[in-house]
């Protein structure tokens, strides 16, 4: 996933709606890149618009997601669109370089504890048995 992915489908998003591509889809595209990111969604294929509902208008609330939208299998995640288009590129690119940093982290431990139930796996294998 990318922030140009994103970017290109907030893009779509601006032209189905009237609006050109500017400085706040820029932030729109980095919120969404960081909520995405945060949730563990590995390609954004769609970026989608709340619908209106009795009790709020259309748009408040701005979704990423990947895989059919129709699918139950999808997965999605989502922000207001109000925070989304106010938030500045570089809170968002911030907080996007906190989470990478957490993912790797996490990714390190993980290959740690494998690597150690290898070794004991190993060694229980070695022991002669009588």
């Amino acid at each position: 996933m990318t922030h140009q992915q994103i970017g290109g489908k907030v893009e779509q998003l601006d032209t189905t709606n009237g609006r050109a591509f500017d400085a706040t889809s820029e932030r729109i595209t980095a919120s969404l890149l960081t909520l995405a990111k945060d949730n563990g969604l590995t390609r954004v294929d769609h970026v989608l618009l709340s619908d209106k509902t009795k009790d709020l208008p259309a748009a408040q609330t701005l979704f990423v997601v990947q895989g059919d939208p129709k699918d139950p299998a999808m997965l999605r995640a989502h922000m207001p669109t109000a925070e989304a288009a106010q938030r500045p590129v570089q809170d968002s690119f911030a907080q996007l370089e906190s989470i990478n940093q957490r993912l790797a982290q996490d990714r390190t431990q993980e290959q740690a504890v494998e690597q150690q139930r290898s070794q004991e796996q190993h060694q229980r294998g070695s022991v002669p048995s009588l």
